[in-house]
């Protein structure tokens, strides 16, 4: 059988297999309505937390992003404003993938996005006080079908904001449904499930549940349903007090997984975020599990002094996950420098890219406007650099005589040697046209909601990169036409000279400064003084016509090339 036989019979193989754990799923939740209304709890639940943080995200219409962006310049403010938007849209996994996309965009430095990290963890302790404090102690169906009923019919018939404001209602029906679900559910288990001899007097118990903790948030894709899990199986007594607490500890650490992928297809960068998130998250849960006992006894005292029941144990879970969390915090905030130098020589970035390879399109800054469009920004200027430098072998050059300082005539008369410049055509199709695709690419896949100004930004970015490739396929007609006629006894080498020098000194100002007004003024010049001059020497037989019409086209070519990349 040959390899791509064997392939698809492997295919074939997965599919049956996932057919039949489909089917005895089905064949197990049908015989058992308790683990049924949990699956459905669980489903609702995470469904409603997917509608809700997209929700938001349509609603701020990039403001969460700006916002969490300029905190992290002092790293306390980082920490207070990661906790607060991820209590806002209910989602460390959302504000993690922002961080990755941030630091992988180079719009923060990592001390800054660590510090947004170490908030983002805290804020995931508000699940767990909503969830403990008022999702368990009231009845949410009657509150969700308002919700759902709002929710369904705005987002159907409502239009852009007021559509996003409909999608937070729906996500807010689902997690109350899915929450009074799963309560549904364990108390069908009240009499059929016990942990009892599990209560934790067995120290080796516990790392068994931080594992368990672990799984479930990676199978899940989100600590906060694991939190209800076991918030839900703690209230209705399925499971004792202290392997609750180790569970939640799991937790923690399974949110981890979520920047490990996402920074797996990202640059240098975000892999150190995502490093950094991993020893955070490890170093916290190892501090926690070895004081489990000691953080017990003081949610107790706590407890008490806040007035909460001896028997109050999903609350005093949700205690000692805040507890646990600002503990990291404390023992980890000024390690920040030290650790985000290590991650940096841990993950150092590639000695060397391929120039046609994106640096800055990364999936990751696809999720955010501001990301998304830093990413195409940095991406954008890489191009137009190496287009610069191509359109300086286009005019036969060095980049180093062009931009950085003004262009010298004695540089523009130097003996042209034609064998030592590269082809433009050669060099275009390896460094700008792969590049380039992959900026189609990025552009095209930009779904996210953007303001005015962002959509302003984007067109402009767009356009002027397509100007820019525009510039270097004149260039590349240019440099065939100027190479001809490099000799210095040729009819044309005065003219040329006067072409390249006045395309030297747009191109010179265009680098220093891309809006600039005044980039084509030096060609038009040399455009007018030889349409004249040619009519001249025709009539005194000092040139051909044959020649004539060549550089007819040259100043043609060298006028389209700059009016392609003055400013719009």
């Amino acid at each position: 059988m040959t390899r791509q036989g064997v392939a698809q019979a492997l295919l074939s193989r997965r599919h049956h297999l996932e057919l039949l754990g489909l089917a005895a799923a089905a064949a197990l939740l049908l015989a058992r309505l308790d683990l049924a209304t949990l699956a459905a709890g669980l489903g609702l639940f995470l469904w409603g937390m997917t509608h809700l943080g997209d929700a938001i995200k349509r609603l701020s219409g990039g403001t969460l992003d700006r916002w969490l962006h300029t905190a992290t310049r002092h790293p306390l403010r980082a920490i207070g404003v990661g906790a607060a938007a991820t209590a806002l849209v209910q989602s460390s996994s959302l504000v993690t993938l922002l961080s990755l996309s941030f630091v992988g965009a180079g719009l923060v430095a990592l001390p800054g996005a660590i510090a947004l990290l170490f908030g983002a963890n805290l804020g995931t302790t508000t699940g767990a006080w909503l969830i403990a404090g008022f999702g368990l102690r009231f009845d949410l169906a009657q509150f969700a079908m308002p919700f759902l009923a709002l929710g369904l019919l705005g987002s159907r018939v409502l239009k852009d904001g007021r559509a996003a404001a409909a999608g937070v209602l729906l996500g807010i029906g689902l997690l109350f449904l899915g929450i009074d679900f799963m309560k549904l559910g364990f108390e069908a288990w009240q009499d059929g499930l016990s942990l009892d001899g599990l209560a934790g007097d067995s120290a080796w118990h516990w790392p068994l549940f931080v594992l368990f903790g672990v799984v479930a948030t990676v199978v899940m894709q989100s600590s906060h349903a694991t939190l209800l899990i076991t918030l839900a199986a703690l209230a209705g007594g399925q499971l004792p007090y202290l392997p609750a607490l180790a569970i939640a500890i799991g937790a923690n650490v399974g949110t981890t997984v979520t920047a490990v992928l996402g920074a797996l297809g990202a640059g240098a960068a975000a892999r150190r975020l995502a490093g950094a998130h991993v020893v955070f998250n490890l170093a916290t849960a190892a501090v926690a599990l070895a004081l489990l006992v000691p953080l017990a006894w003081l949610v107790d005292e706590l407890g008490e002094l806040i007035g909460l029941a001896t028997d109050a144990w999903p609350l005093k879970l949700a205690l000692f996950h805040t507890l646990f969390n600002l503990l990291g915090i404390v023992l980890m905030l000024p390690l920040i420098p030290r650790l985000a130098a290590r991650l940096e020589r841990f993950f150092p970035e590639p000695s060397r890219i391929p120039p046609a390879q994106a640096r800055y399109l990364n999936t990751n800054a696809l999720e955010h406007a501001d990301t998304a469009l830093a990413a195409m920004e940095q991406e954008c200027q890489r191009l137009n650099r190496r287009a610069y430098h191509l359109l300086c072998s286009a005019i036969l050059m060095p980049s180093a005589e062009v931009i950085g300082h003004p262009p010298s005539r004695e540089v523009v008369k130097a003996r042209i040697d034609t064998t030592a410049w590269p082809m433009v055509n050669a060099r275009y199709h390896e460094q700008i046209k792969p590049l380039m695709a992959e900026i189609l690419d990025f552009y095209a896949r930009l779904n996210m909601p953007l303001t005015e100004a962002q959509q302003a930004r984007l067109e402009s970015l767009y356009a002027r990169t397509l100007r820019m490739v525009e510039a270097v396929r004149f260039g590349e007609v240019l440099q065939r036409s100027l190479m001809r006629h490099a000799a210095p006894a040729s009819p044309l080498r005065e003219a040329h000279d006067d072409i390249r020098m006045a395309l030297a000194q747009g191109l010179n100002r265009l680098a220093a400064a891309p809006d600039s007004a005044d980039v084509t003024s030096p060609i038009d010049e040399v455009r007018q003084h030889w349409q004249q001059a040619l009519a001249e020497r025709l009539r005194q037989h000092r040139l051909d016509p044959w020649l004539a019409s060549s550089l007819m086209n040259d100043l043609h070519q060298a006028t389209r090339l700059m009016g392609a990349l003055a400013p719009a």
